[in-house]
């Protein structure tokens, strides 16, 4: 999975280079007035495994600041005919961003890596150990333990952390 940040875009562009590209399976977008919303799923044949694999692509574009987040997932193509993975999945997802930070190049749009890193907790409770992502974990630093639903303050060191990586 990637994550991009864009900035001072047009969305029209990317939509429309998103629907050309990546939207035989579906696509969908909302709209409201301080955001769209879109999602396109292309599903193709991955040559390396012999087999099918889907690529999600999903835009959420901030009219102001005319900032957009764009994630990619690449999911199936393993275990194919040849019963083995030869990274078809990293292989799309590569393709995709090479794509992608091709077309903010020659548009002069700036666009980021998004990196997430996130670390995990033991519950005080259970004993379970999850990770927990930026939008699980409160302003207060507790979470609720996806196993027995109690609430509890994450362990020192477990923050989750963004950071991206300027790209164009």
């Amino acid at each position: 999975m990637d994550t991009f940040v864009i900035r001072n875009l047009e969305i029209d562009v990317l939509l429309s280079r998103l629907h050309s590209s990546y939207s035989n399976k579906l696509e969908k977008v909302w709209e409201n007035t301080d955001m769209i919303n879109a999602v396109f799923i292309q599903s193709e044949l991955a040559i390396r495994t012999m087999s099918e694999q889907s690529i999600t692509i999903i835009v959420q574009y901030y009219k102001e600041p005319r900032e957009c987040e764009v994630t990619v997932v690449c999911s199936g193509g393993r275990n194919g005919l040849l019963r083995i993975d030869l990274g078809s999945q990293t292989a799309a997802e590569s393709t995709f961003s090479e794509q992608l930070v091709s077309l903010a190049g020659r548009k002069g749009w700036e666009i980021n890596r998004k990196h997430i890193s996130y670390k995990g907790s033991r519950c005080p409770f259970c004993s379970a150990f999850y990770l927990y992502k930026q939008n699980q974990v409160q302003d207060d630093g507790s979470v609720v333990c996806q196993n027995c639903n109690k609430s509890f303050m994450l362990e020192n060191g477990a923050k989750v952390e963004y950071y991206t990586e300027k790209i164009v």
